[in-house]
């Protein structure tokens, strides 16, 4: 669920809005690529601003490109933190000012500049509302975590911690929760989806490890939302899944493996927890790489 505001440029002679009109010269803006990490660039197209200090989810503009002038299209998210709610309505306060709009559309209705502070301050009340009764609105949901599309990356957050902030209120609580997750220096391992060539409309998905890489990790397998078969229409589902290993010091890959036995092999349920779904695994030095690739496994791609 979301809050989505429609701002429309109330100038005479219409000027495109400047990024930092966006961005106020202090938070930052990105693009996400299609498993909804963050790129560190910017393109045309849907992009993220985020707060650097406390990182969050982030506020979504859609459609963004430098000839912006009719107008503009912001979103934020009902399951998010007090300063990305702050945020969210800072900026849509000076869009406001630079286009010389009235107004802005939210949920079909109509505010003013006047209505902000009121409006911020009660879409951070729901918002912890939201978290509190989150257990409910998941009870039929075979799973106990969310996924949380955030500015840097999609984090699997427990309901129930989810919830315990909501209940107590605690904004300051998930506000570095998800700041600290999005702050570690790794790598957030991803599959890339290939058709399998020994069966027909069939896939597989491939993990990356690169060697002295701290990577957060699977504790299993599974295909990113979104990914439609092109034959079908379909999310796609893989028959399998692989890890390569990519040595740094040679600059190729030195070995490919199945998941189940990466995980065994690498000791990946000794890792200390990330999220809920992912654990922290610290960069394997060079000798442990090829220790990997020499040992006794199962290339699924070799049958």
């Amino acid at each position: 669920m979301s809050i989505d505001v429609t701002i429309r440029n109330g100038q005479l002679i219409k000027k495109p809005l400047k990024l930092q009109d966006l961005t106020l010269g202090k938070y930052v803006c990105v693009s996400l690529d299609e498993y909804g990490r963050s790129t560190g660039e910017i393109k045309d197209g849907d992009v993220v601003i985020y707060d650097p200090a406390a990182i969050g989810r982030g506020i979504s503009v859609r459609a963004w490109s430098a000839n912006v002038t009719e107008e503009i299209w912001l979103k934020a998210y009902n399951l998010a933190t007090s300063r990305d709610m702050e945020l969210f309505y800072e900026v849509i306060k000076n869009v406001m000012h630079v286009w010389k709009a009235k107004s802005f559309e939210q949920e079909d209705a109509v505010y003013t500049e006047a209505d902000i502070d009121k409006t911020c301050s009660e879409q951070k009340q729901f918002a912890l509302k939201f978290m509190a009764g989150l257990d409910r609105m998941t009870q039929n949901s075979k799973s106990d975590y969310v996924t949380l599309y955030c500015a840097m990356m999609p984090l699997d957050v427990d309901v129930q911690l989810l919830k315990r902030f909501g209940e107590e209120e605690d904004e300051e609580g998930i506000i570095k929760y998800l700041h600290d997750l999005q702050s570690k220096d790794a790598y957030y391992a991803v599959p890339y989806i290939y058709r399998c060539k020994q069966k027909e409309n069939a896939f597989f998905g491939n993990y990356t490890v690169t060697s002295e890489t701290d990577t957060l990790f699977p504790r299993v397998a599974k295909t990113p939302f979104g990914f439609r078969n092109p034959a079908t229409g379909k999310q796609i589902e893989c028959d399998f899944f692989t890890v390569s290993l990519f040595s740094l010091k040679q600059d190729r890959a030195v070995g490919r493996m199945s998941f189940d036995d990466f995980v065994r092999l690498a000791g990946v349920k000794n890792c200390p927890p990330f999220d809920k779904t992912h654990v922290l695994l610290k960069g394997l030095p060079e000798e442990k790489m090829m220790e990997l690739a020499n040992s006794e496994h199962k290339d699924p791609l070799a049958d």
